[in-house]
């Protein structure tokens, strides 16, 4: 097929050009592929012309059509070149969305652009050790009834710790064997060392949890996720279940990764979300927000200049309130810690007509939540007496996951916060922590949310760029990655 740059398919086409060759043969070829492509994109490695060829979130998209509408029958063998033009497809595919006024405004196009490539770039020791540090070293005063360790244990099919071991295992055989795990392997004689440190029914069970899955339960996870979150002319920013189990069982039993890419991050606190709901329900999320609480006060803690206090409560009228989250003090600043739990919605991941109210209802109430706690420190409310009132103030709504250009085309429509503010999720938190044993993170707080300055309206992680450096290091993830049987 000739490559013009003009031309745009319909969804429909670029289903039917996957649709004609053999699945398992294409979900083969996509995973080799996947190898080639590098984990995120920079212009400066050498594979960035692969990335752009091929980039993971075109190649799952692949994936996706093939299982959901091709079948095993087909007898043609897919060529790597099948293969980029497929992705060459799916990056042109015509863009029904900006014939809708209530899809094609610039917040929208970039909120759900940026959900659909940020994730598959997400690789690192933090999505890795992440998982340990906030639900085993858990240090609330709020007792955890639904999600103790041993909850979360039974969830992933393996304690945390074993768990994440069994993720390295699971990305390394991908990597070294064309995309595949076969269960069959745990059998032969060298898998004996693994398996006195792996026990075989927890990599199992870590498998069956949440990575493996058949292309009929693929299937129904689609067919169920269509039915509950309807995007109409939004088809290519729809869910895909590779996102939550990122191996498929093919017909002989051995497991595939189509986009290795997706496997690191599967058991962060943000892709164990909807896993946790379809278990415990309301009560998961609630503790959940818990456990995120906690997590976002223990990182600002290992900073050498700040103090961290916790919520503080006060009465408003007649009835207690409580403050933000957290205040942490530095000689030059006060930061005021909003957290939020809340996961983004499909919806607003795809920026459908509903985005701007998910947005206000999350991110507006921890503004205002910010505005309330300044407006009692500086009226001089008892409760408050520790915090200091003779230095700067600058508010932090700490996600859970990404709630893309909040600090920029978002602030067309969320309130006006009551004092400078910054959206950051955990990953980018991570980063100023890192940065911060060495810097001072209050300065580099401040020159970011300054006046005038265009990084203010930055995603965090992008703003703290410039300062980070490659003795950084976060010392409640690298703790954790210690505690991995592979670092022993």
């Amino acid at each position: 097929m000739t490559q013009s740059p003009v031309l745009e398919f319909s969804y429909q086409q670029f289903s039917s050009f996957v649709r004609r060759f053999n699945q398992e043969a294409l979900l083969q070829a996509l995973a080799r592929r996947s190898l080639r492509v590098p984990l995120r994109l920079s212009p400066e490695e050498p594979g960035a012309r692969i990335f752009m060829e091929t980039p993971p979130w075109a190649l799952a998209a692949v994936a996706k059509a093939s299982i959901l509408h091709g079948n095993s029958h087909r007898r043609s063998v897919p060529q790597e070149r099948d293969i980029v033009t497929a992705c060459w497809m799916h990056e042109n595919l015509v863009p029904e969305e900006l014939d809708h006024s209530d899809l094609n405004s610039a917040f929208a196009i970039m909120a759900r652009t940026l959900y659909e490539q940020f994730p598959y770039q997400e690789h690192g020791l933090a999505e890795l050790a992440r998982p340990v540090v906030f639900f085993d070293d858990y240090a609330g005063s709020r007792r955890l009834k639904v999600i103790p360790p041993e909850a979360i244990a039974q969830l992933l099919g393996a304690p945390t710790v074993t768990a994440t071991e069994i993720v390295v295992m699971l990305a390394t055989s991908a990597e070294r064997n064309s995309g595949f795990f076969d269960p069959a392997w745990l059998d032969q004689p060298q898998f004996t060392e693994l398996l006195a440190v792996l026990p075989r029914d927890e990599i199992l069970g870590v498998i069956r949890s949440v990575f493996g899955q058949t292309m009929e339960e693929f299937r129904q996870e689609n067919t169920s996720a269509e039915q509950r979150t309807p995007l109409p002319h939004l088809d290519r920013y729809a869910f895909n279940p590779l996102t939550s189990r990122p191996f498929v069982r093919l017909s002989d039993g051995r497991l595939i990764a189509p986009v290795r890419h997706l496997i690191p991050r599967r058991l962060t606190p943000l892709e164990l979300y909807y896993v946790g709901i379809a278990r415990w329900g309301t009560s998961f999320t609630r503790e959940l927000g818990y456990l995120h609480e906690d997590y976002v006060g223990r990182q600002f803690a290992t900073l050498p200049d700040a103090r961290v206090y916790p919520e503080i409560m006060y009465r408003e009228r007649r009835q207690q309130a409580a403050s933000t989250d957290w205040f942490v003090v530095f000689n030059d600043l006060v930061l005021l810690v909003e957290t939020k739990a809340t996961r983004s919605p499909l919806a607003a991941r795809a920026a459908d007509a509903t985005v701007q109210e998910a947005y206000v209802k999350t991110l507006g109430e921890a503004f205002d939540q910010l505005g309330r706690t300044l407006d009692k420190i500086q009226a001089g409310a008892p409760e408050f007496a520790e915090i200091p009132t003779d230095r700067p103030f600058i508010g932090m709504v700490a996600t859970l996951d990404p709630w893309y250009v909040a600090n920029s085309l978002g602030r067309t429509f969320l309130p006006t916060p009551a004092l400078p503010t910054v959206v950051a999720p955990l990953r980018d938190i991570e980063q100023l922590i890192s940065i911060g044993q060495h810097q001072s993170a209050s300065s580099i707080l401040q020159e970011i949310v300054r006046a005038g300055d265009e990084r203010q309206t930055w995603e965090l992680g992008t703003a703290l760029q410039q300062f980070r450096g490659a003795a950084d290091r976060n010392p409640l993830l690298h703790a954790a990655f210690d505690r991995l049987p592979i670092r022993r």
